[in-house]
């Protein structure tokens, strides 16, 4: 007999902090990508993380539900210094998509999405309306 809908959701909501913090400790995984920073509510309802596949940022977030259509994506420079359009915050809509399992989510590939290349620290920030999800969380360009 298959597991009920809400026992694959309580389920999902006891594993996914154990993943995530197992994930935030840097090791790969197994299709290579490495987690750079991460963040999970103290519930384990909403995940999210700077991750590092194949050269490239991806910036995750993950739900046990779907709690929201659209997110905010916000990144930013650190320091907000300079004289171009380095110092500006870049805010993005995102959907989020079904990933299975009745977990909802949305991955966002940092250069495909952000025109900011220069080297340096750099905030993002996942937000509903303009409310945060939990701490913004960091990551360096160049990737090393």
């Amino acid at each position: 007999m298959w597991p009920t809908p809400k026992a694959w959701l309580v389920t999902l909501v006891l594993l996914a902090p154990a993943a995530w913090t197992a994930a935030a400790a840097g090791a790969p995984d197994a299709v290579g990508q490495k987690t750079i920073a991460s963040y999970c509510s103290s519930s384990g309802d909403v995940c999210y993380g700077v991750f590092k596949r194949s050269g490239k940022v991806y910036l995750r977030i993950t739900t046990a539900a779907r709690y929201f259509r659209r997110y905010t994506l916000c990144v930013r420079l650190l320091p907000p210094a300079g004289s171009g359009e380095e110092r500006y915050q870049r805010c993005g809509s995102f959907p989020v998509f079904r990933q299975g399992g009745g977990t909802w989510g949305s991955s966002v590939n940092y250069l495909r999405q952000y025109p900011i290349r220069t080297a340096g620290r750099y905030r993002v920030t996942w937000k509903l309306g303009a409310t945060p999800f939990g701490p913004s969380l960091h990551f360096r360009l160049p990737l090393i």
